[in-house]
């Protein structure tokens, strides 16, 4: 995710390679990945509230604290909760920016060209080569001032940059396999973009949806 659409105090939910997440940001600016799920009665984590320090479940009100302990229950307050009582809990990290989750090992970020900011992320109801081939393939360089050309920056996670003359990254996009047919693009552009040229970008970006979904509709 974008690091903007995240702000202190506030949960989201995703999804990477399947697995359902609740995403949290505490007071302190701690990031959590947690299993989507309050291992009480299974409410979605996500559907809590997030109170200083601490992810409450929607459902009864438990607390868990940044070390995925429940440290509170509403309806008994004055019992200590077994330690045991703990939500599934993924490397995160945050850097550049970007939210880094990783279900299966330590999350290291990808290192991303300097002097990009967020734009917006955008989903796509498609397979991951679709969506990679299809931005690769459609450079925006009918809305850009100058020609970009496109590479990838890195194979796992998919990144993929757009250049310009000099070499310097103009825009650059994240690719989050989701589950099946499911991908969340993440953009991120240059400073040089204008208010306009961003808008313009964003357009880009839902042309580039559309345009992979209809291939993978042909594909099928």
């Amino acid at each position: 995710a974008l690091s903007h659409d995240l702000a202190a105090q506030r949960v989201m939910r995703a999804q990477v390679g399947g697995q359902d997440l609740a995403i949290w940001r505490s007071a302190s600016l701690s990031i959590q990945a947690w299993g989507n799920r309050c291992p009480h009665r299974g409410m979605r984590l996500s559907h809590g509230f997030v109170r200083g320090d601490s992810l409450a479940c929607a459902y009864h009100g438990w607390h868990y604290n940044c070390q995925a302990v429940c440290h509170y229950m509403p309806a008994h307050p004055e019992l200590e909760p077994p330690a045991t009582i703990k939500p599934v809990v993924f490397s995160a990290v945050e850097a550049q920016g970007i939210l880094w989750v990783s279900v299966n090992a330590e999350a290291i970020p990808v290192s991303l060209p300097e002097g990009l900011t967020g734009l917006r992320s955008i989903s796509l109801d498609c397979s991951l080569n679709n969506a990679v081939a299809t931005f690769i393939e459609n450079p925006p360089n009918d809305i850009s001032s100058v020609e970009l050309t496109a590479s990838e920056l890195s194979a796992e996670p998919k990144v993929a940059v757009f250049k310009d003359k000099d070499n310097s990254a103009s825009v650059v996009i994240l690719f989050n396999h989701s589950g099946v047919n499911a991908v969340t693009a993440h953009v991120l552009a240059s400073a040089n973009w204008s208010i306009d040229g961003k808008i313009l970008l964003s357009r880009w970006c839902e042309s580039m949806r559309r345009a992979a979904e209809i291939r993978l509709a042909a594909d099928e």
